[in-house]
């Protein structure tokens, strides 16, 4: 296993850690409650570090894919916030505070999967390269996880009635 990071690499990977088990906890606990708003701004938080950490991390010496990935992170994140917390659009706010959320939970568990597979010598030998068709379909099978979640998300809380009766 190669951790070879910075100081900025460990700390990146301290709040990558820090959002998986702050948004994991809020996918599962009751919705539109005290608590879940309040890991909800842990969750941003972190995502926010997370993603501003990853910004100075340079492997390659050059702005690249991920990067760009950190950047649509925190634009997911802003706006889940915003749709949670102005209730805006009106009609729309909780179906795009879904997604985002969602959406940017997919992301880091995706860049989780990169840097196992980076990382951990004996999946780098077996999966045969980071381009390999089996990083390929581990990524294939965490999209359509995440297309299950939102659509029973989506479902779920389809309506004010269910977000009234979530609380």
């Amino acid at each position: 296993m190669r951790l070879d990071l910075s100081i900025l690499g460990w700390v990146h990977t301290l709040a990558c850690f820090l959002a998986l088990g702050l948004g994991g906890v809020n996918l599962v606990w009751r919705k539109a409650t005290p608590l879940h708003r309040r890991i909800g701004h842990w969750y941003l938080w972190s995502l926010v570090f997370l993603s501003a950490t990853s910004l100075g991390i340079y492997r390659s010496h050059r702005f690249f894919f991920p990067h760009y990935l950190a950047i649509a992170t925190i634009i997911l994140a802003a706006l889940a916030y915003a749709c949670a917390h102005y209730r805006w659009p009106r009609r729309l706010w909780l179906r795009l505070h879904i997604v985002c959320t969602v959406l940017t939970y997919y992301l880091l568990i995706g860049g989780g999967i990169n840097e196992v597979y980076l990382r951990v010598n004996l999946l780098r030998r077996l999966s045969g390269g980071f381009f390999s068709p089996i990083v390929g379909m581990t990524h294939g099978a965490l999209m359509v996880l995440t297309v299950l979640v939102l659509l029973w998300f989506l479902i779920r809380y389809r309506g004010r009635r269910a977000l009234v009766l979530a609380a």
